[in-house]
């Protein structure tokens, strides 16, 4: 009976888990349409999916100075500075109703 109640409940929680497809997926930057836009900045935070950012003002894409979260895609963070405060170019597109990273590189 114990040996039962033990398969069930490893059973129950491999099916709750995110599967093997969800695991350690990666996703890469998808192809994005529209003007790209430049700033500079500085990396406020680093999360698995976003890198929040604090830039300068970029008029042309409605963006006053301050902080944003843009969407990071794997092939653009892996060779991006990610500690806070690291001074950074980065070049970014719209991608639906928020912003995504296409380059994100150590400023000089």
């Amino acid at each position: 009976m114990r040996l039962a109640a033990i398969v069930s409940l490893c059973l129950l929680a491999a099916a709750c888990g995110p599967g093997p497809d969800k695991i350690n997926k990666v996703e890469t930057l998808p192809p994005l349409s529209g003007p790209v836009f430049t700033a500079t900045g500085s990396i406020s935070a680093v999360t698995l999916e976003s890198a929040t950012i604090d830039h300068e003002a970029v008029p042309q894409a409605g963006l006053a100075a301050g902080r944003t979260t843009f969407r990071a895609y794997a092939d653009v963070m892996a060779s991006a500075p990610e500690t806070p405060g690291a001074r950074v170019a980065l070049s970014f597109r719209k991608q639906g109703d928020k912003w995504a990273l296409t380059e994100l590189k150590p400023r000089d």
